[in-house]
């Protein structure tokens, strides 16, 4: 009877099998599930187990991303991405002395900077 029942929740946790679609823009972007790359985007079919998992993403010019996705029983899971583009920023001051601030964390005071910025809402002081 035991012999029976370990046979049988494994033959269930092999077959509790979810097939997950990624779609991600830009496509071409590398997918990494639980810190294993899967492919690049967009990937379709992959088996993977209900539970929690992490997926990474990843391609030039856009800031890489990190997601915790809930995956239920069920028979097919499309997950969709869009990750933010980073952009090249100078700052050039035309006064010596000044210090500057972006976003409350980074501060300099170099009359020139170049700057990698992920695309959104900042604040330089």
């Amino acid at each position: 009877m035991k012999q029976f029942l370990i046979l049988q929740l494994f033959v269930v946790s092999v077959m509790a099998q979810v097939t997950l679609d990624v779609k991600v823009l830009p496509k071409g972007a590398t997918i990494i599930l639980d810190g294993k790359e899967i492919g690049s985007a967009p990937v379709k079919g992959y088996s993977v187990k209900p539970g929690v998992h992490e997926i990474r993403l990843e391609a030039k010019g856009y800031a890489p991303a990190i997601h915790e996705i809930a995956v239920q029983d069920a028979k097919r899971l499309v997950a969709d991405f869009m990750m933010n583009p980073m952009y090249k920023i100078k700052f050039r001051a035309k006064e010596k002395g000044l210090t500057f601030e972006l976003n409350g964390e980074h501060t300099w005071r170099d009359e020139k900077i170049k700057l990698n910025l992920e695309a959104g809402a900042h604040r330089l002081r």
